[in-house]
């Protein structure tokens, strides 16, 4: 019969992320036949490939194109955008034009003529 335990239990992943929330289901002999990741637990093991492969590929181009951080990419287009980050960027928008900041297109664009 099939069971569940924790991911943790089969790889330590290191650099700060959390895989509490994974599962992997193994057979009696304690083989490792399929995984369960949560949303954010998936998003946390596809990012932690994507910094190692960066790390260890010599191409900008091949690092920027690996899977992980297209898979990445795909959820992240799907997640509702976080009420919190809104509420931030609509107040520093605000800020910007009472203190008359002059946007950042305006200065790319005098610097390039």
């Amino acid at each position: 019969m099939n069971k569940l335990i924790p991911f943790t239990q089969l790889s330590r992943v290191g650099g700060g992320r959390s895989l509490s929330n994974a599962s992997v289901v193994v057979d009696d002999r304690g083989v490792p036949v399929g995984f369960f990741f949560g949303r954010d637990t998936f998003i946390s093991l596809m990012t932690t490939i994507d910094e190692q492969f960066e790390k260890r590929t010599g191409s900008v181009k091949e690092a920027y194109d690996n899977f992980a951080g297209k898979i990445i990419d795909l959820v992240e287009e799907k997640l509702p955008v976080n009420p919190k980050f809104e509420k931030e960027l609509s107040e520093s928008i605000r800020e910007a034009k009472e203190k008359g900041w002059v946007p950042f297109e305006q200065i790319k664009s005098t610097i390039n003529a």
